[in-house]
């Protein structure tokens, strides 16, 4: 039989490196440390390598509670006294307790690492049937759940107890030359739910991407396992660094295979991890949703007294990451020292631009790895916590919302009153808390003293309104009820006071001026809030006015306001009082042009961009909206609001993990305890959408569908009534994880390892064409597998398909990616059939920072030649800034007519876009200018001389209100195409970063750096006048809707950010009266415009992340310019500018927009490069290229400190 892995010696070698693994080093003497060592000493240290501080290393200087000695010539700031989190003067307290289990919710684990091999959990009820025994048989040792289980004696069970075990079990199963968990799971999976918590097998924890028992991570991508180290690995055995929590457990939970992934089974593994006695949630992820289900897994845990700690995300912005942005939860960003090294450095508590930041930001952590390497210490220090609450008996157990407390009012506060000065190289502090650095820097060491001593402060809690929920006055009929809960019930008595003030960050001494409840000497049996609201807020007497805030450049603060929840405990004696509090930060606002009805709250978030068509045949369009959550709405306008369509909203099917009975052969949890208690509805756990649907008449007979592909990998096709078409849902195949065990046979199709980083799902957006000429519509759909699907309005696979997207596979035939991108439309090679142009994740070139465009022939592989056409695919340069999202091409590419010619337009991250005609023409590299590339123009310095493509993203328009010099270049988001100037040829618009941004991201500079919209002539390659447009944020997986909003004729580009407002510019950069609107949540989802209400004038409708659908009323009518009506262009996502749409005209001005023509744009120019910190944009000459080098440059170098995948 053939094995998929060479063999590996196995048996007795396994056992002996095993051995050498885990056999103990001489320990460090003053281990673990006494209560009164001083932890500056190195006597007292532990002596993992890693640890100590000296010339050439910086050592764990986050967790010293003293400042290493500074190098020769550096001083100090004044002030401080620690470069760390004390946790090493927590370790005095506690080292942690195995009976602590840290649930870490990631990429999945490398079983191997020596640092971890002991650490990881055994489940002792799946294997008492497979007990490890002494030599000659002879059972081992150990008490109550460890009986027959503690063969050194140890007190805890794990690997080790199996590794002097007497014969070896089965030996090296996976290969790896260790004997570790994953060898374990696989000798003896005897599938039997031996625990009955209806998960088979779950020896070590589970894999809730593949929804198999080994989290093993399959792709080596790392980051799990750089979680798992910073918070649990073991400490003073001799081997790399300790873990903040060394004698913690940790339970590893496969949600991904990196830290972006779908919530849903992020969901399923918080359900998981409380049912399985876990205390800490260990989240480092940035999902791509937010759902109803995960928020219900989050208050099951938060119920059962389990603490999720949560990151802020990494890109120096305010964008809302999820779920950190949710209700219980404990966000934590990252700090670093200011200099080249620990001991270079003249201060520790410099904002990490490898985080986030806003009212959301609870606490800052200690590291050089970003917001991850923060969520990991602080989760290792919550083990702490929890281990000193085993310690010291803590009756009742140690709830969140207490923990929440422990850590804001024992952290130490970030005050740098040299932040407050102007050119300042420290990001903005003040006294108490801020968005930049929350409650302060977490102090292990006072956290867990407040635990020995009894101070435990309230656990005060607040439910709704929702994290950044608009409140407008202008909508209020009465006053809004403030919702959550406050518990003191060890205390003697509390008090309690509900205030707000205004801004995002306000003083203390601005709290008290609005007062909405107080009371004093409550009883501590007494939860206030369990029954009535906490406080009501009176919106419609609010004013949000307040001084803007150095981080809010452009007004996105502007609206806020803070309310705040204190409670003090009052327990007398040595104790005294004790304060606890959370808050919520929301905004105040008016806007006349929202529909009535309208934000509508949808209860999960809205990545998926909405459309609009007429459904119900009445003349006048719907609004159909997919969510996170796995439902699609249809929903008409009414006078006084709005209504569902009778058959909606759909829900898509359950998770396969969820579904009973069961779905292709997946194991079905739906007994485990969390969700047969009914705590957590199965009803919430379906497939998710994150990409627009398609709306079309497949079939012919006059009535529209809807197609909607859910990011599980499930087509659905419904009619305009709701019900499901006959031959779907269509599921694509599924993608297992590649064979561990040595001796099992090799898959019989792809699978999912290092190389072929596949696996079933979608991205892409459904695409409706007709390929096979038959006068109905085809379904193309691009899939995580890596291939393109096309399908009959039946659900029959068309002849010709799946086609495999690869860039050359004869050169490397294991390699297989993702594909992200929609894939658009056009005949290019002429033969009357519409051929596919779509890009692909796989990583081109040494560094893996390149990608290619390819187009495939509508026939597919039954085209002559084969299915990619002759000159394709085209590579260019495209930055590995993330996994999944942000690797390889991931970014649409779009179709039109230039003077013409037919031509693609693509880019990559951080590159230019190529104007690609059919004939694209040789590239001399990958990367290079395509010979062919459009559009051809004037070479300045050349007489008679020509240039082909689009000019330097240095040369800005001269009305442009971006900094400069500068330089912008796409990134994240895709292109659109449309004729902005009205000269009769489509222009190029894409969104992106300037390299001043990208330069702030590198270093500790306290400003600078822009978000850019930019859009070129498609006729000279320039600039439009106004162009780059300023945005407050990155731009996410959108592109660009276009549409003429305020009746002028030229039309408006149209799109928002992951800062709150949703833009329209035209050409000079202007915006129509009312525009920007504020949202006050990221906008990930591209806007569609049309005529909801019958009236003649177009209606704007965006989704936000926060689950909030806004529809606003315009000026446009249905018969302007309408060039892009929705994502990727109209309802069959075709993603082409000549396929007609039934609203609206392309061109209608009578006359070119031009500088002369323009006004300048009413906004008031930001800051130049050289204002407001103390760092410029490098110099450039305009017209060269340098500056895109300089970008590229950059952003490598930004690559280095992002959450770095973890060999």
């Amino acid at each position: 039989m053939r094995t998929y892995r060479p063999s590996w010696r196995g048996g007795l070698l396994a056992a002996l490196a095993l051995v050498s693994a885990l056999a103990p080093h001489p320990a460090s003497a003053g281990w673990p440390p006494a209560p009164d060592a001083d932890m500056a000493d190195p006597a007292n240290w532990p002596n993992d390598p890693g640890y100590g501080y000296a010339d050439d290393r910086d050592g764990q200087w986050n967790y010293f509670s003293f400042l290493p000695p500074a190098a020769p010539g550096v001083e100090r700031r004044a002030g401080e006294v620690a470069s760390g989190m004390s946790i090493d003067l927590a370790w005095r307290v506690s080292i942690g307790d195995p009976r602590v289990v840290i649930a870490v919710t990631d990429s999945g684990i490398h079983w191997e690492k020596p640092d971890l091999v002991d650490k990881a959990y055994l489940n002792r009820r799946e294997l008492l049937t497979h007990k490890p025994f002494l030599a000659g048989g002879v059972p081992c040792g150990g008490d109550g759940d460890l009986a027959g289980f503690d063969c050194n004696g140890d007190g805890v069970l794990s690997v080790s107890d199996y590794a002097i075990s007497v014969p070896l079990p089965a030996g090296d199963r996976n290969g790896n030359g260790v004997l570790d968990a994953g060898d374990l799971i696989l000798a003896y999976s005897d599938g039997i739910d031996d625990d009955g918590n209806g998960y088979v097998d779950d020896i070590s924890g589970w894999d809730f991407m593949k929804n198999d028992n080994d989290p093993y991570d399959d792709t080596r991508y790392g980051h799990g396992t750089g979680e798992a180290e910073d918070s649990s690995s073991q400490a003073n055995n001799g081997i790399a660094k300790a873990g903040a929590c060394p004698r913690c457990m940790f339970l590893p939970l496969r949600v991904g295979d990196s830290f972006i992934g779908d919530v849903q089974a992020f969901g399923e593994s918080v359900v998981y991890a409380t049912d399985s006695g876990a205390k800490v949630v260990q989240c480092a992820l940035g999902t791509l949703n937010m759902t109803r289900f995960a928020q219900a897994a989050l208050d099951y845990a938060y119920e059962k007294n389990v603490l999720v700690v949560t990151s802020m995300a990494d890109e120096n912005s305010r964008h809302h990451n999820m779920p950190a942005a949710s209700n219980h939860t404990l966000p934590v960003h990252a700090i670093q020292f200011d200099g080249p090294s620990a001991r270079a450095s003249r201060s520790f508590l410099d904002f990490h631009p490898c985080s986030n930041y806003g009212g959301q930001n609870f606490l800052s952590a200690s590291g050089t790895s970003c917001s991850s390497e923060a969520t990991g210490q602080l989760s290792g220090i919550a083990g702490l916590l929890y281990a000193a609450a085993q310690k010291y008996n803590t009756v009742p157990q140690l709830s969140p919302g207490e923990a929440h407390s422990i850590f804001f009012f024992t952290a130490d506060d970030i005050d740098v009153p040299e932040s407050r000065e102007p050119g300042s190289i420290y990001r903005f502090s003040q006294p108490g808390f801020d968005q930049r650095f929350g409650y302060g820097r977490v102090n292990a060491a006072r956290a867990l003293e407040a635990i020995r001593d009894g101070r435990i402060p309230p656990a005060v809690d607040i439910v709704s309104p929702r994290w950044f929920e608009v409140l407008y006055k202008d909508r209020a009929s009465g006053p809004i009820e403030i919702r959550g809960t406050i518990a003191a019930p060890r205390a003697n008595a509390y008090d309690f006071v509900v205030e707000w003030a205004s801004g995002v960050q306000p003083l203390e001494e601005d709290f008290g001026k609005h007062v909405l409840a107080q009371r004093l000497n409550v009883d501590p049996t007494v939860v206030t809030g369990a029954a009535e609201p906490l406080a009501r807020l009176d919106v419609r007497n609010v004013s949000p006015n307040h001084t803007r805030d150095i981080d809010s450049p452009r007004g996105e603060n502007d609206r806020t306001i803070t309310v705040r929840v204190r409670a003090v405990a009052h327990y007398g004696g040595a104790i005294g009082d004790v304060t606890g509090e959370m808050r919520r930060t929301y905004y105040v606002h008016s806007d006349p042009d929202l529909a009535a009805g309208f934000p509508l709250w949808l209860g999960d978030s809205i990545e998926a961009s909405p459309k609009m068509a007429d459904l119900d045949g009445d003349g006048v369009r719907e609004i159909v909206v997919p969510t996170g959550g796995g439902k699609i709405h249809a929903l008409r306008l009414t006078k006084t609001g709005h209504a569902e369509l009778p058959g909606f909203p759909f829900k898509t099917n359950p998770l396969d993990g969820l579904a009973s009975p069961p779905i292709d052969g997946a194991p079905s949890h739906a007994a485990a305890p969390g969700y047969a208690s009914g705590k957590v509805s199965l009803d919430l756990a379906r497939e998710g959408f994150m990409n627009a649907p398609a709306i079309a008449d497949l079939d012919g007979d006059g009535v529209v569908e809807i197609v909607a592909t859910s990011f599980a990998g499930t087509i659905y096709v419904l009619g305009p009534d709701g019900s499901q078409r006959a031959g779907f849902p269509y599921r694509l195949p599924r993608v297992p994880s590649c064979p561990r065990a040595l001796d099992m046979p090799a898959p019989s199709g792809p699978c999912m390892d290092e190389d072929q980083r596949i696996t079933r799902g979608a991205f892409a957006s459904p695409v409706l064409v007709d390929l096979d000429l038959d006068g109905r519509l085809d379904i193309v759909q691009a899939a995580f597998d890596g291939k393109l699907y096309a399908l009959d309005a039946s659900g029959a696979p068309l002849p010709g398909f799946p086609v495999e997207i690869r860039h050359d596979p004869e050169k490397n035939p294991s390699v297989r990616s993702r594909i992200l991108t929609t894939p658009a439309v056009a005949d290019f090679n002429g033969d009357g059939v519409m051929d596919l142009v779509v890009g692909s994740n796989e990583r081109l070139g040494a560094s893996g920072q390149f990608g290619a465009v390819s187009v495939v022939d509508g026939r597919g592989t039954l085209a002559e030649g084969g299915p990619i056409l002759s000159g394709w695919p085209v590579t260019m340069s495209s930055f590995q800034i993330f996994p999944l999202v942000a690797e390889g091409v991931p970014n649409s590419p779009v179709v039109a007519r230039f003077e013409g010619s037919l031509a693609a337009v693509a880019h990559g991250n951080v590159s230019m876009p190529f104007v690609l005609p059919a004939d694209p023409g040789a590239q001399t590299s990958l990367g290079a200018q395509p010979a062919n590339l459009l559009p051809v123009r004037p070479d300045p310095d050349v007489p008679g001389g020509l240039l082909r493509g689009l000019e330097p993203s240095s040369v800005y328009g001269p009305l442009s209100l971006a900094s400069r010099p500068d330089a912008m270049l796409p990134l994240f988001s895709s292109p659109s195409v449309g004729d902005i100037d009205q000269d009769g040829v489509p222009d190029v618009i894409a969104s992106g970063a300037s390299l001043l941004l990208a330069s702030t991201l590198q270093g500790n500079a306290a400003g600078g750096g822009e978000h850019l919209l930019a859009a070129w002539s498609g006729k000279t390659g320039a600039m439009l006048p106004g162009s780059p447009f300023l945005l407050e944020d990155f731009t996410f997986f959108n592109n660009h809707a276009i549409a003429d909003l305020d009746g002028d004729d030229y039309p408006e580009i149209i799109t928002g950010s992951g800062g709150y407002f949703l833009h329209a510019y035209d050409g000079c950069g202007r915006e129509p009266a009312g525009f920007p609107k504020f949202t006050g949540q990221w906008i990930a989802s591209t806007a569609a415009v049309g005529d909801l209400d019958g009236d003649g004038t177009l209606e704007v409708a965006a989704g936000t992340r926060s689950g909030f659908l806004y529809v606003w009323h315009t000026r446009g009518r249905t018969d302007g310019v309408i060039a892009w009506e929705s994502f990727h262009h109209d309802n069959r996502n075709t993603g082409n500018l000549e396929v007609p749409l039934d609203q609206g005209t392309l061109r209608k001005a009578k006359a070119p927009l031009t500088v002369d023509t323009c006004e300048e744009a009413r906004l008031p120019r930001p800051l130049e490069a050289s204002g407001g910190c103390d760092c410029r944009a490098a110099g450039r000459d305009g017209g060269d290229t340098r500056a895109a080098a300089l970008l590229l440059v950059g952003l490598a170098a930004v690559l280095g400190r992002r959450r770095p995948a973890r060999a």
